[in-house]
């Protein structure tokens, strides 16, 4: 069941836009507003795509819910969870979406790669994002005192959804 569609970011995006317009902004400055927009813009269409499966694959189940796009705070500490599965026996799925055109690599201690043509740059592993996040979720809901019908925490997987055509 579906409860929680993803916010609408076209405010942020138009704000991007607007400011790349800017006079008073220098060379350097501009392009890292192309930069931003750019990964912002992507990393929409990705999360926009992967709810779209996700959607498919959850809206009429009896055993789970689905939300897309939440975020909180919590001591200073802040979590943007992509989509976020709870199912009734009392595990939660954390799924961070991560949209790349360029070839992913993945080495053995777990760091992230990403290629464009020639040109490499690492990139947070967002496997540990979505665990720092399902950390964060796990303090609110001890704090909230929101447990399984056992009284626990619930058992926390983690999951990065790539895109289908995405090389890695």
């Amino acid at each position: 069941m579906l409860i929680k569609s993803a916010d609408d970011k076209s405010k942020r995006l138009a704000l991007l836009q607007d400011l790349q317009k800017s006079s008073l902004l220098d060379a350097r400055q501009k392009e890292w507003l192309r930069v931003e927009l750019r990964n912002l813009t992507a990393g929409i269409k990705g999360e926009r795509e992967a709810a779209f499966h996700l959607d498919g694959h959850y809206r009429d189940s009896q055993n789970n819910v689905l939300l897309h796009d939440l975020r909180f705070a919590l001591d200073g500490e802040v979590a943007q969870i992509d989509h976020l599965v709870i199912n009734r026996t009392g595990y939660m799925v954390l799924i961070e979406t991560k949209n790349y055109s360029g070839d992913l690599e993945v080495n053995a201690h777990c760091e992230f790669t990403v290629r464009y043509g020639k040109e490499r740059y690492g990139i947070a592993s967002p496997y540990e994002q979505s665990r720092r996040h399902g950390r964060i979720l796990g303090k609110l809901l001890e704090r909230l005192e929101i447990g399984t019908r056992t009284d626990k925490l619930p058992e926390f997987h983690n999951v990065v959804m790539m895109h289908p055509q995405a090389i890695i």
